[in-house]
This record gives structure tokens, C-alpha cells and sequence, in this order.
């Protein structure tokens, strides 16, 4: 069954509510066991208890019949990156020697075990999706507490391995695409604004403000002190006022540089088109200015869908998967990505003549 899940597309290439700002929305609740260490402190004798209560929930539970479960260890390394890289699991669980991955046959939710704490119930979505998310993820979460007690203290609320996270244990993080509002605005404002409203603003590159084809993270800073209703009104007040500003300034930056944004979108049009070789950091900068580009309604032969699911294929991993073969270099992997864009483009170039 993880074989087919593999092989099968994601919902990223899917597009949902505002999805020429908004790439995809991630709420997670972090929940734990109230008998054992925190996962990073798990003994041996500790793991197969939890073992045990994982087994337990995946036979009794209502779901279990659409559930696969993933030994992430037991996985390839390309395997464990390729479900990272599609949203499936997260940096942590990718690398924790204990971890175990329960995603549903559909990809419509996985419950992480072993992250940082015992269980993260985690779903990712398509556009501006929060409080559709959040309503799945209770429901997965009143299903997971029917077979697994909860650390649970009346004044802190869930017991979590980081403080912060303690409380209603919710996160929700959204993928932005602002192209326009990062040029028009210094960023320290915008990262200072969000500071005081317990929301983080970063690139998606490590934890800085560093990324790649103008993609940003928003996420609330912490759960504890706040409720689910609190943190979802917060990053929905945060994500409207950046779709709003980042609509305005598209248009504002256009009709003051035309020329620019032109000559800049045909020639990243130009560079896909007949590159024989392009770097991941490189490719990702190019699909940006196609995808402002079919905002602009200057390339029309050509969608979103399709920009985001190149977005996704061109990683290593994704990549490696198409191939068919595990690169043994770098340039390897630039080679076949330049080649695998290049027949896309040069595809939909044939299709509007």
C-alpha cells in the first residue's frame, strides 16, 4: 500500500481558496501520552509500549481500514525524503530512529509518531483552507483519543516536549506566494508587526527569511495561553491582510514596471524552455516568475496547477522517482531537471501554436 501511495500524485498540484497567494495550509495538534517520557528521553521499554497503543488504535480504530502505516527507519533514504518533500512528514520524523508515519490511504491526514512528541496529527490542504483543516484534524483527534489517553493538566492544557506548544497543542502554518509585496515592502516590518501578534513569518529555507521562488511560511508562534479559536482568528486576520497587500502590490509593481516584469517572465519562459542544465534554487526562481506571469494574464497556456506541480517534482527526490534511477551526483540531478522542465514547456509551446 506505501508503494502505491509513492507512485501516486499529491494534492499539491490541486489549487483551492486564494491560490494565487495562498500554496497550501497545514494545521497540526501535538498530543502525548501521559505515562511515558517525551519521545527525544523514550527507553526501549518505552517504545513498545507505545508500540503496542499504536497497534491498538490502528486495529479498533473506526479509520483503520484506510490507514497505512510507515516504519519510517525501515524506508530508503530516498523513500523517507520523498514523503517529506511532499508533506507528508516532517524533517524531525524523517530522521527520529523511532518514528512511524499512520497516513491515510488518501493523503487526507497522517498521524506522526515519535516527532517531538508522541503524536502529531498533521493535514496539509491546498489554498486558504484553515478552518476546514482544523475541523478534519478535531475529528482525527477525537478518534485518536478514544483509544489513547492524553497528557493533559488543568492548567497548562496538553503536555508538550516544547512549553510553547502546550495548551490546545494547535499550529497552523500557511505557504505563501508573495512575489510583489516582498519587493514593495521591507520584510522587517512585516516580521515585527506579526512578532506581536504570536505569529512567526520566515522563508522556506531553514528558519531564517531566506527562500526560494518567493515562498513564505506564516505560522502562529506558540499554543500555550490561547485558545484553537484564538490562534485560528489570528493567522486568518494575518493571511487575509497579505493576500490583500500582496493583490495590491501586483498591480501596483506592474503598471510601474510592465517592461520589467515582462522581459523578466518571457526570459524565465526562455531559460525552461532550453536549459540543459538548472540547479533546484535556480529552476524554483524561474517557475516564480511564470507563475506571477500567469497572474499578470501574460502567459495564458499554461496554469497554476501545473506550475505547483512542478514545484513539487523538481526535488530530489521527486526527481530521482521520475528518473527512475538514484543520481550519483549534482549535476546529475541539474542535467534531468533541466530536461524534465524543458519537455513541459516546450510541450504547452506546441499546444498554442
Amino acid at each position: 500500500m506505501l508503494e502505491n501511495l509513492l507512485n501516486r500524485t499529491g494534492s499539491w498540484s490541486l489549487t483551492g481558496s486564494d491560490s494565487d497567494v495562498v500554496i497550501s495550509t497545514r494545521v497540526r495538534l501535538a498530543r502525548n501520552f501521559p505515562s511515558l517520557p517525551f519521545p527525544h528521553m523514550l527507553k526501549r521499554n518505552d517504545l513498545h509500549v507505545l508500540e503496542a497503543v499504536i497497534k491498538n488504535f490502528t486495529e479498533s480504530s473506526s479509520i483503520k481500514d484506510n490507514i497505512i502505516i510507515a516504519e519510517i527507519p525501515k524506508l530508503d533514504e530516498i523513500d523517507r525524503r520523498y514523503l517529506r518533500e511532499r508533506g507528508l512528514i516532517t524533517i524531525e520524523l524523517e530522521h527520529s530512529p523511532h518514528s512511524f508515519a499512520l497516513i491515510d490511504h488518501d493523503e487526507k491526514f497522517a498521524i506522526l509518531v515519535n516527532e517531538e512528541d508522541h503524536f502529531r496529527i498533521h493535514l496539509i490542504r491546498p489554498g486558504f483552507e484553515i478552518w476546514q483543516c482544523l475541523d478534519e484534524a478535531k475529528q482525527i483527534d477525537e478518534e485518536l483519543n478514544k483509544v489513547i489517553p492524553y497528557a493533559f493538566s488543568p492548567q497548562f492544557g496538553h503536555l508538550t516536549s516544547r512549553p510553547a506548544n502546550a495548551g490546545c497543542g494547535l499550529k497552523i502554518s500557511l505557504m505563501l506566494f508573495l512575489p510583489t509585496y516582498t519587493i514593495v515592502n521591507p520584510l522587517s516590518d512585516s516580521i515585527s508587526l506579526f512578532k506581536s501578534k504570536n505569529i512567526t513569518m520566515r522563508g522556506i529555507i531553514g528558519e531564517t527569511i531566506e527562500t526560494v521562488g518567493s515562498l513564505y511560511l506564516l505560522s502562529n508562534a506558540g499554543s500555550l495561553g490561547f485558545s484553537e479559536k484564538e490562534i485560528e482568528e489570528q493567522m486568518e486576520s494575518a493571511t487575509h491582510f497579505l493576500i490583500g497587500e500582496e493583490r495590491k502590490s501586483r498591480e501596483l509593481y506592474y503598471s510601474q514596471n510592465r517592461k520589467k516584469i515582462d522581459d523578466r517572465t518571457w526570459r524565465s519562459w526562455g531559460i525552461l524552455a532550453y536549459s540543459r542544465s538548472i540547479s533546484y534554487s535556480e529552476a524554483m526562481e524561474h517557475l516564480s516568475n511564470l507563475r506571477l506571469g500567469i497572474l499578470l494574464s501574460l502567459i495564458k497556456n499554461i496554469d497554476l496547477q501545473k506550475i505547483n506541480d512542478l514545484m513539487i517534482n523538481i526535488q530530489w527526490s521527486h526527481l530521482q522517482r521520475i528518473a527512475g534511477r538514484n543520481f550519483i551526483s549534482i549535476s546529475e540531478a541539474d542535467e534531468f531537471r533541466a530536461d524534465y522542465l524543458r519537455g513541459h514547456i516546450q510541450q504547452k509551446e506546441k499546444a498554442a501554436e
